[in-house]
């Protein structure tokens, strides 16, 4: 069977080290075509992956609409079968729906859109022409995160009485140049990861509260947000401090017989028994559990990161992308109506953290 011929859009960060490297690696995908609104990114993509050197370019022009571009661009029309769309969010809605409409499948990254109304009108566009639309929310199918979900849907954590989630960001790190134009700024970037991962293992997500603390009226990124769902009957507390000297992201979910910590950066997952009451054994024996696990995670994935191979769950989002272009398999954990849900529960939380 012929590949699937895939156009890169946005050749930034995350196309380069996240999006082409997972393509690269399915044979059932081939990348011939990539698309900036800057040709310097186009030149440096095809500097770090020399493989893509005979692949049409097209750079964007921002003054005018990206749809009559994309219109006008033969190499795009004829032999483009689908995109993965690594632009900036507030360039998905017109990206995608330009894409939509000259019937290429399309996986967008997160967040999905700006508001429900974009996510409703692209859903109804790819459903109408059967094409697949796809959200990058990647940290799903991530090796560490897929254990989780095994033991936890196997019993091994007993009933989930609890998630809370926690995010530090430093924002002296690499970050867009565009992060602080969107709403609650970094927030809106980055906080999908938190909130599809609580809806993986609880169900259905309701805000419920949520309070933000700034730093300056012209800073849109909150020093820190506290917000408080429901996943399905699962309580969920989310806090994030977006002034901290370091960063890191982790999941737990606090189980009746165990409770597990996943690590996001690290892809790295710790899974702890019931600590009974308490004595200097059970606290040692809790403590030497964790040690072997997360050095264990660390030594495993620091080579890894190291030579760029540590893809978060990217190569399987890509290989699920491809299995619901040919029209095996859907994949609910990647879909745009999942995708619609989390926008609208992460605009919930602006709407209360804002009211405050």
């Amino acid at each position: 069977m012929n590949k699937i011929r895939i156009c890169i859009i946005g050749a930034g960060n995350i196309s380069n080290t996240r999006h082409i490297p997972a393509i690269l690696k399915n044979n059932e995908l081939q990348i011939v075509g990539i698309i900036s609104d800057e040709n310097k990114k186009i030149k440096r993509t095809l500097k770090k992956h020399a493989c893509l050197k005979n692949c049409n370019i097209l750079v964007i022009n921002q003054s005018d609409s990206v749809d009559i571009q994309l219109q006008d661009c033969e190499w795009f029309k004829e032999n483009v079968d689908a995109v993965v769309i690594g632009t900036p969010p507030k360039q998905h809605y017109p990206t995608v729906k330009a894409s939509l409409t000259l019937k290429k499948h399309v996986l967008v990254e997160k967040p999905m859109m700006m508001n429900k109304e974009e996510c409703e009108d692209v859903l109804s566009q790819a459903q109408r022409d059967n094409l697949v639309l796809f959200v990058m929310h990647s940290f799903q199918f991530s090796k560490g995160m897929s254990d989780l979900y095994r033991r936890y849907s196997n019993g091994e954590l007993g009933k989930i009485k609890s998630i809370l989630e926690i995010q530090l960001s430093n924002r002296d790190r690499r970050l867009p140049v565009w992060y602080n134009e969107l709403p609650l700024g970094l927030f809106y970037d980055e906080a999908a990861h938190f909130f599809y991962s609580a809806r993986r293992f609880g169900g259905k997500l309701k805000v419920l509260n949520a309070h933000a603390v700034f730093n300056a009226k012209d800073d849109n990124t909150p020093r820190f947000l506290a917000a408080q769902l429901s996943a399905g009957q699962i309580p969920v507390q989310m806090y994030m401090n977006f002034n901290s000297p370091i960063c890191e992201w982790g999941l737990i979910l606090i189980g009746e017989k165990k409770i597990a910590i996943y690590d996001y950066f690290k892809d790295i997952l710790i899974v702890l028994k019931n600590d009974n009451q308490h004595y200097a054994k059970d606290v040692l024996r809790t403590s030497i559990a964790f040690f072997i696990q997360f050095w264990a995670g660390f030594i495993k994935n620091g080579f890894k990161m190291v030579r760029g191979n540590l893809l978060y769950g990217h190569d399987e989002c890509i290989k699920k992308y491809a299995m619901a272009i040919k029209g095996q398999e859907k994949c609910f954990e990647l879909s745009g109506e999942l995708g619609q849900e989390i926008v609208t529960a992460m605009n919930e939380v602006i709407n209360y953290a804002k009211e405050k």
